[in-house]
C-alpha cells in the first residue's frame, strides 16, 4: 500500500495557485514547491451519498496512469490535510517560468487563422474547444510550429483522457511553458487530471452500475463525453476514436496502445489504501468499478481499433 502523507506540518510556501478545480494551498516538501488540491464539497451539487468529490483520488490515479504509459506528467502524492484526503502536486515551474496554455496560444495573431475564424463566426454556438478549429490552429499557429510535440501531446491526451474518463481537458489545462527571461519554450507535462474517474459518483451509483450491464455500458461508453465539439455537438471521444477518420488520432492509438500495461495500472489502483485515520480513501466498489471500466474500454474498444489500424497499415 502507498503511504498517505500527513501534510499538516508542511511549511506554507506563500505561493497562490489559480484554476477552477477547488481550493489550493502552496506548501514546501523537502525544500521543493508543491501545492495541495482540496476536494470540493458536494453540498451544492445533486450528489447523494457523499460529502466531497473524489477529485484528489482522480488526480492521483489519472496522473500515475499517464506516467505508467511513459507520458510526462506532473508528480502527485496522496495526502491528509485539515481532516481531508487531498492530493499534493509538485510545482513543475522554475522561478522564471509560467504556463502558456492553449487559450493563450490560440489567441496569437495569424492572418490565415484570423480569416478562417471570421468565416466561421456566423454560428451562434460557442466554439470553444471546437475540434476542427483546434486542428486548424495546430497546423498554422507559430507555437505549434516551434514545438511540434505539442500536437502529439494533444492527441495523446485525447486518447488517454478517454481511457480514464477525464471529461475536462479544457483550453486552460494543457500547453507550453515559457521562460519569461529568455523566451525559451518547452512542452508542459500533463497536469490537471482531477475530472477523471467519475469523481461525483457515489458508491451506491457505482454499485448499481456494476450490477446492471446496460447501465455499465452506458456509463463506460454511451455517456462518455469530452469538452470538445464537432458540428456543434459534444464529442463522445470513444466514438470519435472508433470512427478512425482522424489520421492524427489514429497515430496516437498506434503509438499508445502497446504502451498501456493494464496489470501495471491495476497495481497502481490496488496500492491505494481503503482508509487513513478512519477517513475513507478508496472503497472496494470504487476499486472494482474503475478497473472494470478501464478493462472494458481497453479490451472492447481501444485494442480492437489498434488491431484494425495495424492491419490496414500492413
Amino acid at each position: 500500500m502507498i503511504e498517505i502523507k500527513n501534510l499538516n506540518e508542511c511549511k506554507d510556501s506563500n505561493i497562490t495557485y489559480g484554476g477552477h478545480s477547488g481550493s489550493k494551498k502552496g506548501i514546501i516538501i523537502n525544500n521543493e514547491k508543491w501545492f495541495i488540491k482540496y476536494p470540493k464539497s458536494t453540498r451544492s451539487m445533486e450528489v447523494k451519498g457523499m460529502s466531497y468529490t473524489t477529485t484528489p483520488l482522480s488526480e492521483y490515479l489519472g496522473s500515475h496512469i499517464y506516467e505508467s504509459i511513459g507520458i510526462d506528467c506532473h508528480e502527485t502524492i496522496l495526502g491528509y490535510s485539515n481532516n481531508k484526503i487531498v492530493v499534493a502536486c509538485k510545482d513543475f515551474l522554475k522561478s522564471t517560468e509560467e504556463i502558456l496554455d492553449y487559450n493563450a496560444i490560440k489567441n496569437n495573431y495569424d492572418e490565415k487563422i484570423e480569416k478562417y475564424l471570421e468565416e466561421r463566426s456566423s454560428s451562434k454556438f460557442d466554439r470553444n474547444n471546437d475540434i476542427e478549429e483546434i486542428e486548424m490552429i495546430m497546423e498554422n499557429n507559430k507555437y505549434f510550429k516551434k514545438i511540434p510535440e505539442l500536437k502529439t501531446r494533444f492527441w495523446d491526451m485525447f486518447v488517454i483522457d478517454a481511457l480514464i474518463s477525464n471529461n475536462d481537458r479544457n483550453e486552460g489545462n494543457w500547453g507550453l511553458i515559457i521562460d519569461k527571461e529568455t523566451s525559451n519554450l518547452r512542452l508542459a507535462p500533463v497536469y490537471d487530471n482531477g475530472a477523471a474517474f467519475y469523481g461525483k459518483s457515489s458508491d451506491e451509483k457505482l454499485k448499481n452500475t456494476l450490477e446492471d450491464e446496460f447501465k455499465f455500458k452506458q456509463m463506460a461508453y454511451d455517456s462518455c463525453v469530452s469538452t470538445f465539439i464537432q458540428n456543434e455537438k459534444i464529442i463522445n471521444p470513444l466514438k470519435y476514436i472508433e470512427s478512425m477518420k482522424n489520421i492524427e488520432c489514429n497515430k496516437a492509438i498506434i503509438r499508445l496502445i502497446p504502451k498501456i500495461n493494464i496489470e501495471k495500472i491495476k497495481q497502481i489502483i490496488n496500492e491505494i489504501p481503503k482508509t487513513y485515520n478512519d477517513i475513507p480513501v478508496f472503497s472496494e466498489i470504487q476499486r472494482k468499478a474503475y478497473i472494470k471500466m478501464l478493462e472494458y474500454k481497453l479490451e472492447k474498444i481501444l485494442r480492437p481499433i489498434y488491431k484494425k489500424l495495424i492491419e490496414a497499415e500492413n
